[in-house]
């Protein structure tokens, strides 16, 4: 492992780019800081970056670090609370690191398990720190409905012309991905699916951006349709499901206090495909893609082999799949592994059953807590039920993305903010004055459990 800075091509207006998030970091209210790390995220390929000592920092990661800089400078973790999310969070965070590096010990192992490791403390606790109310996340959703409209004007450029404008920064292809005929865009991020994935789970959030008072009508409009012109442009079946799963989840909102129900019908249905079909159920995306096209049959097909497998990951994961891979599915760029197209067995051969298993207990959490907030009548106002409710939906379509593409560039970003914002609502108690910054209070409150400063 080498010593010192490495040659890497950073161009000038990439290292302006990252001065400007830089100064924005450090001067933000804190209502606002997380802005600068989601802009990098939208925005700047990881192709961007330097290699310290054989360690790469892109530039979001380079944000992260300015952040945490910021938060212990300003003492902004002073009256940090630790919830339940919060706890299943750390643990997840410490089962990959450790029970990642016990799949392969090796020095090359341990610094990308700790590189992911920081990547997700950095982000997850630095938007902790900085989101207090539901206000916050409101005017958080609020700048992305305008930071999306770029993004979106961005991958017409690329569907119109074939050629992607961030290949410029590196870490993208310039010339447009085509599959089955069609072109597949995919900005700034590594992979089209990531980047339709990215748009279509902001796309509920703009939709309960529409509801809410004091917030022009245009705003909201304008995300909703950047969102998506992003997912249709990325051509990606993945974020098309969960963009459809978007529609479905706002039409159960009459049925929010019955949501068990609804999810004991899905496992009854599920129960009965299984008993129905003659090949297992997790073959139900093969014969979508046999109907619709795509690589449903890869998903089912990795499906079955991680079960089939299951002796080689559970205790601590694993690092070689590339004997589960059909003849000539091998990755070329790793001939060690098959491509692991579904974040849940991602989770698994990162750390076991025991990180897949946090990893889901967060999720459960977390739609908990939506449901306790949506179905109190007295806790705010419907426009204030209806966001939140937006928020489930969101977590609802990265859910269904899991299913079809792991997460492993800057996408990950904004999934540790969404559960951050799942955290806060955990914390918060049933009440006006937890929702909204003080001065929208006309009832004398109480001290809130957590601050809400806007500075």
């Amino acid at each position: 492992m080498g010593t010192g800075l490495q040659e890497v091509s950073v161009k000038p207006l990439a290292l302006l780019f990252l001065l400007v998030m830089a100064v924005l970091t450090l001067k933000l209210s804190r209502r606002y800081a997380p802005l600068p790390l989601l802009i990098t995220t939208c925005y700047m390929p990881l192709g961007q970056e330097f290699i310290i000592g054989g360690l790469h920092f892109q530039f979001f990661r380079i944000v992260l670090l300015i952040g945490v800089c910021r938060v212990i400078a300003r003492r902004e973790m002073s009256d940090f609370v630790l919830s339940p999310i919060d706890r299943l969070f750390i643990l997840w965070g410490i089962a990959g690191v450790v029970l990642g590096t016990f799949a392969e010990f090796t020095w090359e192992r341990f610094v990308n398990r700790a590189g992911d490791g920081f990547n997700a403390f950095g982000a997850y606790f630095l938007f902790r720190c900085w989101i207090r109310s539901l206000e916050d996340v409101i005017q958080t959703v609020r700048v992305l409905a305008f930071l999306i409209v770029p993004m979106g004007i961005s991958m017409l450029v690329e569907k119109f012309t074939t050629r992607n404008i961030f290949a410029v920064f590196g870490g993208v292809p310039e010339v447009t991905l085509v599959r089955e005929g069609k072109l597949r865009c995919q900005g700034a991020f590594r992979h089209p699916i990531l980047a339709g994935t990215y748009a279509a789970t902001l796309f509920p959030l703009f939709i309960g951006l529409w509801f809410q008072p004091r917030i022009k009508r245009w705003i909201p409009v304008a995300g909703i349709c950047a969102a998506m012109i992003v997912t249709v442009a990325a051509s990606s079946s993945g974020a098309l499901l969960a963009l459809v799963a978007a529609v479905i989840g706002f039409g159960l909102w009459g049925m929010r206090c019955r949501m068990q129900g609804v999810r004991w019908g899905i496992v009854a249905s599920i129960i009965l495909l299984a008993m129905v079909m003659k090949a297992p159920v997790w073959y139900i995306p093969a014969k979508i893609s046999d109907l619709m096209g795509g690589t449903g049959w890869h998903r089912s097909y990795l499906i079955d082999q991680a079960i089939k497998h299951f002796d080689e990951w559970w205790l601590v994961g694993t690092a070689v799949t590339a004997h589960w891979a059909p003849a000539g599915q091998v990755l070329t760029a790793d001939p060690r592994n098959m491509d692991i197209t579904n974040n849940y067995i991602a989770e698994g051969l990162g750390g076991g059953i025991v990180k897949l298993g946090l990893f889901i207990a967060m999720i459960v959490m977390s739609f908990k807590s939506v449901g306790r907030w949506t179905k109190v009548e007295d806790a705010t106002t419907e426009s204030r039920r209806m966001f939140v409710w937006s928020m489930g939906v969101a977590l609802t379509g990265h859910c269904v993305s899991f299913l079809s593409i792991a997460y492993f560039d800057q996408i990950v970003v904004i999934w540790y903010w969404l559960l951050a914002t799942m955290s806060m609502l955990c914390l918060l108690r049933y009440r006006a004055w937890d929702m909204f910054p003080e001065e929208e209070i006309v009832s004398e409150p109480i001290a809130p459990s957590l601050g809400t400063e806007h500075g």
